[in-house]
């Protein structure tokens, strides 16, 4: 039975690995196809912790300067100039300034994103930003206790 898991675990991992090279592809093809808007990406939730099964999709945040101002909208601008990667993903597309407001706001995807995830594009926009995080943890305006984000007023 064990034999099976190894074999099990190990293809599964060969298969995340080989959709992260397909979405390694999709960020850099996006990142010259969308003509500068696209500013960073980042992997969040259980592919970048590694604690992923079978039916888990890829969670990624996109940071960039979209036209729309609607969040469902934005997703468009995207398929207007490429094809999407017939991969299982959860696009969250955001600007930059909005990523600061959701911090502030105590956004527990864009707390952990930022200090759990990891950075596909823009190694330096993905440090300002948790460094920002972390700024505001060591002055006690957040904290994480276990899975739970508290914000203090």
């Amino acid at each position: 039975m064990e034999q099976k898991n190894i074999k099990f675990n190990r293809e599964l991992f060969e298969k995340h690995k080989r959709e992260l090279r397909e979405l390694n592809s999709f960020i850099s093809e996006a990142q010259s196809l969308l003509e500068g808007k696209l500013i960073c990406a980042v992997l969040i939730g259980s592919r970048s912790r590694l604690d992923f099964n079978v039916g888990s999709d890829i969670d990624l945040i996109l940071i960039g300067k979209w036209v729309n101002d609607k969040l469902f909208d934005r997703i468009d601008e995207v398929k207007e100039k490429m094809e999407i990667p017939f991969l299982p993903i959860d696009f969250f597309l955001y600007q930059p300034q909005e990523i600061h407001i959701l911090i502030d706001q105590g956004n527990p995807m864009i707390l952990d994103g930022f200090t759990e995830g990891i950075c596909l594009l823009n190694e330096n926009y993905f440090r300002e930003i948790k460094k920002k995080i972390n700024s505001y943890r060591k002055r006690g305006l957040i904290n994480k206790e276990g899975k739970l984000w508290k914000i203090s007023k």
